[in-house]
């Protein structure tokens, strides 16, 4: 730079300029350098932002779809663990009530009221799953446990079939108490009557997983293990012949549990499978915009680092300049 024809003043301000510049290239370069981006993208871009800008929108729509698909296989996978654990449940009761005979009446009896009672109570429980501190089969009312405990389901179904005059009353008024809003509707079950909304996984994509601890499949499963728990109960004076009796009426309701739970089960696995693929393709998504940013943005370290040291000696080379300058005058000269 020619400055021995510049003023004093001029001089100085020329100085001055040209280290604020070399300062701010120096601050540019360790930001990229830190960063591995660009720092003026306007520039990077040719002042064509749009592009740019709409890679940027797409990778904030992915991320908002992502942390979607997320929770829903969360969601399904709660569903898929709690209905497994029911499956176990029920085909382990349905071995003891199958293989039951009417020489061991008494034995048999008190076996499967003990199992039943086992078995409500692990099923109310699996029931009861939440993830992520939400309850899966809750519907809408996901902040609350969708089954009260055995205890209180049973108290109140006993109170429902009591004064039955035979067997066949005894299940009359158990179904009319699990198929009541009032009786099984509001004491047993006590999460929403509103399934969840589809579950938006990308564009034009969602998932529906609406499954409800009081839907007919479930309800069925808890009324019949109730029904068993209940059996020896004071109040209904069954003898050992009438609770062998009163078995063998609810076995067919235990054997059709396994096709409802596998048909759920499915329904799951399906939205399983679903979320998955949707996974994969998000994240194959995800890695082509990124690179594409990234072969606009992204610098290369080694030569930016080689302009920073230039820009850097320059710098000291100014310094140098303007400390040798400060010390001419005449009487040095003279």
């Amino acid at each position: 730079m020619n400055i021995g024809s510049l003023g004093d003043m001029a001089q100085s301000y020329a100085m001055q300029s040209r280290n604020s510049a070399l300062k701010q290239d120096i601050q540019r370069l360790t930001s990229e350098l830190a960063s591995g981006k660009i720092a003026d993208v306007r520039q990077a871009v040719g002042g064509n932002s749009a592009y740019i800008n709409d890679v940027e929108r797409s990778l904030k729509k992915l991320d908002a779809y992502g942390l979607a698909t997320r929770e829903a296989g969360q969601l399904a996978e709660g569903m898929q663990a709690a209905l497994s654990q029911i499956n176990t449940v029920t085909d382990s009761f349905r071995a003891t009530l199958l293989t039951s005979t009417v020489s061991a009446l008494g034995e048999t009896s008190n076996t499967l009221l003990t199992q039943a009672k086992g078995a409500l109570g692990d099923v109310i429980s699996a029931l009861n799953t939440g993830v992520g501190g939400r309850s899966v089969f809750s519907g809408t009312a996901t902040d609350t446990k969708p089954m009260a405990p055995a205890e209180d389901i049973l108290a109140a179904l006993g109170t429902a079939v009591a004064g039955a005059g035979s067997l066949d009353d005894i299940l009359t008024a158990a179904q009319a108490w699990f198929d009541d809003p009032a009786g099984f509707g509001s004491t047993g079950y006590l999460g929403s009557d509103n399934s969840l909304a589809p579950l938006s996984l990308s564009d034009g994509e969602k998932a529906q997983i609406d499954i409800r601890a009081d839907s007919p499949a479930l309800r069925n499963i808890v009324q019949n293990l109730a029904i068993v728990a209940l059996a020896d109960d004071p109040a209904l004076g069954l003898t050992k012949a009438q609770q062998n009796e009163l078995f063998q009426k609810i076995t067919p309701g235990i054997l059709g549990a396994t096709g409802t739970l596998v048909d759920m089960q499915s329904q799951i696995g399906y939205a399983e499978e679903r979320i998955e693929a949707i996974t994969v393709r998000q994240s194959t998504e995800r890695s082509t915009l990124e690179m594409a940013r990234n072969d606009l943005l992204s610098i290369d370290p080694y030569e930016t680092a080689t302009e920073l040291e230039q820009v850097q000696f320059q710098l000291q080379s100014l310094y140098a300049i303007t400390s040798r300058m400060s010390q001419l005058s005449l009487v040095n000269f003279l």
